[in-house]
């Protein structure tokens, strides 16, 4: 039964690729154009990415900006930066899952 869901949902994808090749192209552009913002420390440390991953923008609170917070800010700025990834690339997964019909696709080239 599951192998024949799998391949009426392929055959369907198959017939459909150039629609899903319009609709990936689309999707890129609005993930370059989306913008995910993360905080942490109630504010004192704000990263703003876009889809592709790409930091457009960091916030640092002055308090921070002391040599002996220096420590406290590197990890604040890795921490909140690795979130900010793994909350854009959960946004990814779900408009590629909704563009798809729910079939899992690992890794589209470009898309992650």
């Amino acid at each position: 039964m599951q192998q024949l869901v799998f391949e009426r949902g392929l055959s369907c994808l198959i017939n459909n690729m150039g629609a899903l090749i319009e609709k990936v192209q689309k999707m890129q552009q609005e993930l370059r154009n989306m913008t995910i913002e993360i905080s942490e420390e109630g504010g004192a440390c704000k990263i703003v990415i876009n889809g592709h991953q790409e930091v457009q923008d960091i916030k640092i609170a002055p308090s921070l900006l002391r040599p002996e917070q220096a420590g406290v800010l590197e990890s604040l700025i890795l921490k909140t930066v690795n979130k900010a990834i793994v909350e854009s690339k959960n946004i990814i997964k779900s408009e590629v899952s909704k563009m798809t019909g729910g079939m899992n696709f690992p890794n589209i080239p470009g898309m992650f």
